[in-house]
């Protein structure tokens, strides 16, 4: 079976071979280099040994390697963030508590913007008369003097009588019946106020609240004559006004992030899917709160220990909402109101902005238009290949400076889109895994590698190694040395980056074969 010839396959690159074992029989077979500089003559026998008669003549060789080899198809993309609904300003009044006037005068005295009032101080004046601060949730609806009947004001009165320190010698009964103990008690609270110790307590002069007063804002001024219900301060604000600061275009922010401050007062992006409707303040019950929570803990506002996350808006939680409005520059009132938060679903590129420093803001502004904070690229796949990509796989896309970012495919479009320029195509969206990658590209082109064939862990040789078998079949030549080299036969799987996947129990990561 003389003069049959070797080939080099090298131009066998591009074609998967189907893998199958050839069964060596005993015989002998001359091949001829074509091209080359020798004549090699193999004999190979049934037993798998092979002898060899060479002319020796200079070959390269390259390593058998163990190696994953990777079949990749790589389809053009265009990278860029998917615009989102515009974000509108939502400031309202709606839930901010103002203190009015409980009498007719003059207002003498106000507190100064950002201040607090504690239990036993005089919050304003009227006629030089003070309005005295005591803790409580009933309100002030009537005078408290020794003709008082009883009731859970008069009780009020006297557990803050008790805790300024008026009954050291336990003389007023805490029980809510007004009595000449409770009078002696108002007295010496009067002369350490420095006005008339009466021992009574007219409508008007004083107030209960549920807690320190904040003054966010006077509502009147000094001089102003006031009736009884005439607004006086407002314990809490919303923002609204002028622009003073503002995130830029191509911004991404995140939880917690400022958007923009409206005269100073902070507007904050909140990152939930629970939606912020409604003022929250001691006594709020629900999701929201829970989220507020849950990011006051998460910054470190823990109330000294005493916040607890479980959608109760209490003492602790207006505490702790106090000490991070304080840390961001917002009014620390304690209450979170319509307008001081702005909630997405997820972090946002500011894709559009459409207020700037100086701009007016109203409820109903629209604010910035986001985008999603992770860049995508868009993917036309020819019609032909619909069954190579699929929801959820992993694909590699190569930006415009040649750096790998690994991605995922989101969505596949299932209606075949025809076009005179591009044929059918289905489109395809990928996302970057990696937040910000891609920051500052927008409708760049981009090359996406999909993997559409894996094999892990083989043995691999260059194509160019490869023999063609006039008798059908593929082989390699091992060099053993000294000039001395043997034909491997073997099976081919894949092809990948001009390697070729080889199987054969005569072969081993690290010898070395022949190439042209």
């Amino acid at each position: 079976m003389g003069g049959h010839e070797k080939a080099n396959v090298a131009q066998e690159a591009g074609r998967r071979a189907a893998p199958r074992r050839r069964r060596w029989a005993a015989w002998a077979i001359a091949f001829v280099v074509v091209g080359g500089a020798a004549v090699v003559v193999w004999l190979v026998t049934g037993s798998g040994s092979q002898t060899t008669s060479t002319t020796p003549v200079a070959s390269k060789t390259a390593d058998v390697e163990r190696a994953t080899l990777e079949e990749v198809t790589t389809l053009d993309g265009t990278l860029g963030f998917v615009a989102g609904d515009p974000l509108v300003y939502a400031g309202s009044s709606d839930g901010i508590v103002s203190i009015t006037a409980g009498t007719n005068g003059t207002v003498t005295t106000l507190p100064s913007v950002g201040s607090t009032v504690t239990e036993g101080g005089a919050l304003y004046t009227v006629d030089e008369q003070p309005v005295i601060v005591l803790y409580g949730t009933m309100p002030a609806y009537r005078a408290l003097t020794s003709r008082t009947s009883d009731g859970t004001d008069v009780l009020q009165l006297e557990e803050a009588l008790t805790r300024l320190g008026y009954n050291d010698d336990g003389a007023v009964t805490v029980d809510g019946d007004f009595t000449s103990a409770t009078r002696d008690a108002i007295k010496d609270l009067q002369d350490d106020l420095g006005i008339d110790d009466t021992g009574a307590l007219q409508s008007g002069s004083y107030l209960f609240v549920e807690g320190p007063v904040y003054v966010a804002d006077v509502l009147v001024d000094v001089g102003s004559s006031v009736g009884g219900g005439t607004p006086i301060i407002a314990t809490s604000t919303t923002p609204s006004g002028t622009v003073t600061s503002a995130a830029r275009e191509g911004d991404i922010l995140d939880h917690g992030d400022t958007l923009l401050t409206i005269e100073g007062d902070p507007v904050v992006l909140f990152v939930s899917e629970v939606p912020f409707y409604r003022a929250l303040s001691v006594g709020s019950v629900g999701g929201d709160v829970a989220v507020l929570e849950e990011t006051l803990s998460a910054a470190g506002f823990d109330a000294d220990g005493d916040l607890v996350v479980d959608e109760v808006f209490d003492e602790a939680t207006a505490r702790a909402l106090a000490a991070w409005q304080a840390s961001i520059g917002a009014p620390p009132d304690g209450v979170l109101n319509i307008g001081e938060v702005v909630v997405t679903d997820d972090p946002i590129r500011i894709a559009t902005a459409h207020v700037g420093i100086g701009s007016n803001v109203t409820p109903g502004t629209q604010l910035f238009t986001p985008s999603t904070s992770t860049s995508v690229v868009a993917v036309e796949l020819p019609a032909e290949d619909q069954d190579l990509v699929v929801v959820g796989d992993p694909v590699t896309v190569v930006l415009p400076d040649g750096t790998e970012e690994p991605a995922t495919v989101t969505s596949v479009g299932s209606v075949a889109i025809r076009s005179q320029e591009f044929g059918s195509y289905f489109e395809v969206e990928v996302r970057l895994d990696r937040e910000g990658a891609g920051a500052g590209l927008d409708e760049a082109p981009v090359d996406v590698e999909i993997i559409n064939d894996r094999a892990e862990n083989v043995l691999a040789v260059p194509v160019s190694a490869l023999l063609a078998l006039a008798e059908g079949g593929y082989a390699v030549e091992v060099d053993e040395g000294a000039g001395q080299t043997r034909l491997v036969g073997v099976d081919v799987g894949m092809y990948a980056d001009g390697k070729v996947e080889v199987t054969s129990n005569q072969l081993e990561a690290g010898m070395r074969v022949v190439v042209p």
